[in-house]
């Protein structure tokens, strides 16, 4: 009997201990999510507010005191921000604080129809326009406050979890310094570094809700993520002037260790991770656990194709870039992929457009890098492809690139014996025939996403890896950020027209590039609005796919007709405002008109900054040889990459 007690007193002081543990592994408890929550629609509150004060200032016609009850509604609304885009990111884009521009219905019918835009950056716009139209502002105003009161309405009966709280204060990290720190969101620049202060303020109030349980677990993460946030707030408040704004500064001394922290507290106190409360198939495009937006893996190569990360082993890896350099696969026998994407020049060919088939011409377009270019969610410059696994397809059967088909690659391929066992190798669930359209796109875009690479001069600095990186790429990354406003469409991490904070969306862009260099006329391809056909609105006119600056020195030259032959001539057309800025009739461009009044000097600066994205050493791998064909001694005599 003693013995049984012992047994069962031991086991209740175990089952006590563990709760114990568990408790201070994360004592949390939800009466400070409902804190949070309360304080969030009062902050709500308060910007519906804010937006009928704008509309007593509209009723007065008094531009002055409409222009500061904007800004003051701005404020109010970047303070709601961190959640309020977090939990509904597609409303707020679309009715809150998205692109003063049109854009096309979300929808699964083929009717294309087209949204104006609504919210704060299309008021801005109209208030501090040279001749501001008060009716047309009362009308945006009245759909903006009827916006917000929706989403309240939405929002006051969804679940705050601490799960929600941590990963919203690590967006807003991501957003304050891709886009707001840019002027993404601020038209008129008249407050965009208050605008970035108020929403780190708000950071600060979620996250002291757990700053104390940090404590209890580790004092040091504590102590450092409270003062980190007080610095960053103070920098804020001292440094207001947009031009002269240190952006390097900011991002190593306090965004990249606020990103990393708050992820490290989430962890002390036992919070779980998007990963364990969604579907194990379920693919997200930011790496939870990376530490750094420069991270190497910030972003997750495997959401951006159809196949999970351990599908591109290292079989399927090499099998793609056999395929790459193979010519076999086209129609004769003497062009490749590597033909127009040249490893030595970060897979581009150095020409205005590439050449076209049995050397008739050129293609449609200049050849882009495919350095990172698995971060997007649609390819080619018309954005007519929205797997990466399908855009071989379209290369094998165009009537400029490899006119051929499928059926002719799997007949080639079949014929050799030394490519069916390295298909076998890589694809070995297909048994005997492994050699289909599926296995030959598979292994070209595994091979394509192995390309990708955030790992050169400019990273390890941003990283904390090496101290040295050029007074010119760094005076240069704060103009690109800042006076040109190249951050506004070419977003960090990779630089190209994924969009933060969820990296899920790729942008084109209207810029009105002329024809030649004597701007005698607009470029006449029709861009996005032939890529689609769900996509065929005027707002996509001249329309282009932004593509990544890093490795910018190797692929000149410029542009999507290769127009530009140097980057001194691709500033100069920015700085100018784009083909209005030249003089062209462009009535759908996105590129602001207003020149940047760029000096010569900052122009190189920009130059030098972009020239330190440079990272192509580790991606010159070329096969040494090519599969033989036993019935065919006459294939076994291509060349390596093609002939041309």
């Amino acid at each position: 009997m003693k013995k049984d007690l012992l047994v069962v007193s031991v086991f209740i002081l175990f089952i006590a201990a563990c709760i114990s543990t568990a408790w201070k592994k994360n004592p949390l408890t939800s009466n400070h999510l409902e804190v949070i929550k309360k304080m969030y629609l009062t902050q709500l509150d308060d910007v519906i507010t804010a937006a009928e004060e704008v509309n007593k200032s509209i009723q007065k016609k008094e531009l002055p005191s409409l222009q500061k009850a904007l800004l003051k509604l701005k404020l109010d609304y970047k303070r709601t921000e961190p959640l309020s885009a977090y939990f509904s990111p597609e409303f707020t884009k679309d009715y809150v604080n998205g692109a003063p521009l049109p854009s096309l219905e979300r929808k699964a019918d083929d009717k294309i129809t087209v949204l104006e835009p609504e919210g704060l950056q299309v008021l801005e716009e109209s208030i501090f326009s040279d001749n501001p139209d008060f009716a047309a502002i009362a009308t945006l105003n009245t759909m903006f406050i009827t916006n917000l009161k929706k989403l309240k309405e939405y929002q006051q009966s969804l679940l705050f979890t601490d799960r929600h709280i941590f990963e919203a204060t690590r967006f807003q990290l991501i957003r304050i310094f891709s886009l707001g720190l840019g002027g993404f969101d601020s038209p008129s620049l008249s407050q965009v570094l208050d605008e970035q202060r108020v929403s780190l303020e708000t950071v600060k109030s979620l996250l002291t809700h757990y700053i104390p349980y940090v404590q209890s677990n580790d004092q040091a993460l504590a102590l450092k993520l409270n003062s980190m946030l007080d610095q960053a707030i103070s920098y804020l408040q001292k440094n207001t002037d947009f031009d002269t704004f240190d952006r390097m500064y900011f991002l190593k001394q306090y965004v990249n260790p606020l990103f990393s922290d708050i992820l490290k507290a989430q962890t002390a106190l036992g919070v779980e991770t998007y990963y364990e409360t969604s579907s194990l198939h379920q693919k997200f495009p930011v790496n939870y656990f990376a530490d750094n937006l420069f991270a190497e893996d910030f972003l997750n190569t495997n959401y951006y194709t159809r196949y999970p990360k351990e599908a591109y082993n290292e079989a399927v890896i090499s099998l793609g870039r056999t395929l790459f350099f193979d010519p076999v696969l086209s129609e004769n026998n003497k062009r490749s992929c590597a033909s127009c994407h040249n490893p030595e020049r970060a897979f581009t060919d150095g020409l205005k457009k590439s050449t076209a088939f049995n050397m008739n011409g050129t293609v449609q377009r200049n050849s882009p890098t495919l350095i990172n270019a698995v971060y997007a969610d649609r390819f080619f410059y018309d954005l007519r492809v929205e797997v990466l696994d399908d855009q071989i397809e379209h290369v094998v059967i165009d009537h400029d690139e490899f006119r051929s088909s499928f059926l002719a690659l799997y007949e080639k391929l079949s014929a050799s014996e030394e490519y069916v066992d390295l298909f076998k190798r890589a694809f070995p669930d297909l048994g005997d025939e492994p050699v289909k359209k599926y296995s030959i796109s598979a292994a070209l875009a595994a091979y394509v996403t192995s390309l990708s690479s955030l790992n050169s001069p400019f990273d390890r600095y941003v990283r904390g890896e090496t101290e040295e990186l050029d007074q010119d790429a760094i005076d240069g990354f704060n103009l690109f950020y800042g006076k040109a406003a190249c951050g506004t469409c070419h977003f960090a991490p990779v630089f190209n027209g994924l969009v933060p904070p969820v990296y899920a969306e790729s942008e084109s862009e209207v810029l009105g590039v002329p024809v030649d260099t004597l701007n005698s006329a607009i470029d006449p391809d029709l861009g996005r609005i032939a890529g689609q056909i769900k996509e065929s609105s005027e707002i996509y006119r001249h329309a282009f796919k932004t593509p990544t600056v890093r490795n910018i020195a190797f692929t000149a030259p410029y542009m999507h007709n290769g127009v530009y032959p140097t980057l001194d001539k691709v500033l100069e057309f920015y700085d100018m405002g784009g083909g209005i800025g030249l003089g062209l009739e462009v009535e759908n461009q996105t590129l602001p008109e207003d020149p940047l009044n760029l000096t010569d000097k900052e122009k190189q600066l920009i130059i030098a900054f972009m020239n330190s994205l440079s990272d192509i050493n580790d991606k010159l791998q070329v096969p040494d040889r090519l599969p033989t064909f036993a019935k065919n001694e006459a294939l076994n005599d291509r060349k390596v990459g093609g002939e041309y």
